[in-house]
C-alpha cells in the first residue's frame, strides 16, 4: 500500500490520490521454511499469493507452497519474487547470503523483507540496491547493527520501512515463553522430547 508515501503525504498536509500496489496474485517467495517462514508462506497463500520458497534443509514441498527451489536455483529464485522474505537463521552459511550478485537477480519491482537476522543481507549491496532502484523497496525489522546507528543511509530513504526487532514481539510475548517453559519443564520431568529444540551443530 506504498505505506512511507502515504506517511510522507499525511506529514505534509497533502491529499494526493494514486494507486496502490495489490498483494493478491503477487509472488511471495520465502528464504528459509521453519516456523516463522511456513507461518508466513500460510498466510500469504491465505490472501492469494504464488507462494515458492527456497531451504537447504528439505525439499518436501508443502501444501501452501507451489514450487520449491533447491539452493543451487537461488537466482531463478529470487527472480521470480515480487516480496522475498528473509526468515533464515544466522549461521557461517548464512551471513553475507544476501549480496550484490542475489540483489541484481531481482527484479526492479520487487520489495526484500528481512524478519530474520540483519547479518544476513550485505548492508552496503542493500544501500546500492536502493538508492539506484535495483529492487523498488526493503522492510527491515533486523539489521547488522543494532540500534542503527544515526548515519546510516537507511534512515533516509524513502524506500525502506525500518522497524526496530520487534516483529515477533506481542503484549502477551511473556506469557507465551513462560507457557513454553512451563510446557519443556513437564515434558523433560517425564522423559519426553521438548519443543523447539536447537540442535548446536547447526547453530538454529
Amino acid at each position: 500500500k506504498q505505506a512511507p508515501l502515504c506517511f510522507q503525504l499525511q506529514k505534509e498536509k497533502r491529499w494526493e490520490a494514486f494507486v496502490p500496489e495489490m498483494i493478491y496474485s503477487k509472488t511471495c517467495g520465502i528464504l528459509g521454511l521453519g516456523k516463522i517462514g511456513s507461518d508466513v508462506g500460510r498466510l500469504a497463500k491465505a490472501v492469494g499469493m504464488r507462494v515458492i520458497a527456497l531451504d537447504n534443509r528439505r525439499m518436501a514441498k508443502p501444501k501452501y507452497v507451489d514450487v520449491m527451489f533447491p539452493l543451487e536455483g537461488l537466482r531463478e529464485f529470487l527472480s521470480e519474487c515480487d516480496f522475498m522474505v528473509i526468515a533464515l537463521p544466522l549461521t557461517p552459511e548464512t551471513t553475507g547470503f544476501i549480496g550484490e550478485a542475489e540483489l541484481r537477480a531481482m527484479r526492479p519491482t520487487a520489495y526484500l523483507i528481512n524478519i530474520a537476522r540483519g547479518q544476513i543481507v550485505d548492508d552496503e549491496a542493500l544501500i546500492r540496491a536502493l538508492k539506484k532502484h535495483w529492487i523498488a523497496g526493503a522492510g527491515l525489522d533486523a539489521l547488522s547493527s543494532e540500534p542503527l546507528p544515526a548515519d546510516s543511509q537507511l534512515w533516509e530513504l524513502p524506500n525502506v520501512i525500518l522497524t526496530p526487532h520487534v516483529a515477533g514481539v506481542s503484549p502477551n510475548y511473556k506469557v507465551l515463553v513462560t507457557d513454553l517453559f512451563c510446557k519443556n519443564l513437564k515434558r523433560y520431568l517425564n522423559g519426553e522430547k521438548l519443543f523447539n529444540l536447537v540442535n548446536k551443530k547447526k547453530g538454529f
